[in-house]
């Protein structure tokens, strides 16, 4: 089983840190709002308080390439103070509220708060892990079993995703997913 999160815990520091100091900005996003564009310039430290968050890249054909999924809590945005734009974006796959931090002033806080710098360390680290076992996951898997352990490790999210969102997180077709899905249920791996 996967380990629980610790972007949780930074969201909810950075969520009291940032209302003390007035740097909170709550903002609503319907479904299917663009929460920022790939190569946005400084776009805002992003938490996520409730619904369902894509982030993408744009590949060079036009298409999107989803990078990861953050439901109902956590952290998204530039990935350094010193990145001028950010290469991926952001969109609302359900309705969500966010509260929005300036990069500039996470960066100060984070050089006076230890507490929170050893809960984005956590954070930086777990994500290196979900990184490197997705890119694993797809260059060594077949699509059945990068769906297997994708309805294993991600039951929640398995729920609320369309089949579509699904199947572009595995790198296959739809119609490629439907017909491992159905193997599966024949095969009894997964439920009918």
């Amino acid at each position: 089983m996967e380990q629980k999160n610790p972007g949780t815990r930074l969201a909810a520091l950075l969520e009291a840190r940032a209302i003390e100091a007035g740097e909170w900005r709550l903002r609503e996003f319907a479904f299917g709002a663009d929460i920022f564009a790939p190569q946005s310039e400084t776009p805002p430290v992003c938490v996520l308080k409730s619904g369902l968050v894509k982030l993408y890249y744009l590949v060079a054909e036009g298409d999107q390439w989803t990078k990861s999924y953050i439901i109902d809590a956590g952290v998204f945005g530039p990935t350094s103070a010193s990145a001028q734009v950010t290469q991926f974006g952001a969109s609302a796959l359900e309705d969500c509220a966010i509260g929005q931090i300036s990069l500039a002033w996470l960066g100060q806080k984070l050089q006076q708060d230890e507490q929170l710098s050893g809960a984005l360390s956590d954070f930086q680290n777990w994500l290196f892990e979900r990184k490197r076992k997705r890119e694993e996951d797809l260059l060594c898997l077949s699509a059945e079993d990068r769906y297997l352990n994708f309805l294993n490790s991600e039951p929640e999210l398995a729920q609320r995703l369309e089949q579509r969102e699904i199947a572009s997180f595995l790198r296959v077709t739809p119609v490629a997913l439907s017909r491992i899905r159905k193997r599966l249920k024949q095969d009894r791996k997964i439920p009918a």
